[in-house]
């Protein structure tokens, strides 16, 4: 079981821990969703479908990650918030 350790999850260990996991871009956008309260709409993908520790596919990580960011900005703005 996890236990908030570095090396525990990707998510915490890029936003927790500051460790670069996957690129530079990936990790970027990691903090950025969390910034914008998407925790919830990738930790369990980070963990699952893209284990950092199988070489995973980054280039199509960080294509899903600017998906989520821009859902994300979209639904901030359609709020009246500033992206």
């Amino acid at each position: 079981m996890p236990n908030g350790k570095p090396g525990d999850h990707p998510f915490t260990d890029i936003v927790l821990h500051g460790l670069a996991v996957y690129s530079p871009e990936a990790d970027s956008l990691v903090r950025e969703i969390a910034a914008l309260g998407g925790r919830d709409r990738i930790a369990d993908m980070l963990l699952l479908e893209f284990d950092h520790m199988a070489n995973p596919d980054v280039p199509r990580l960080e294509h899903m990650l600017k998906e989520v960011r821009d859902q994300l900005r979209s639904a901030k703005e359609s709020r009246g918030g500033v992206a």
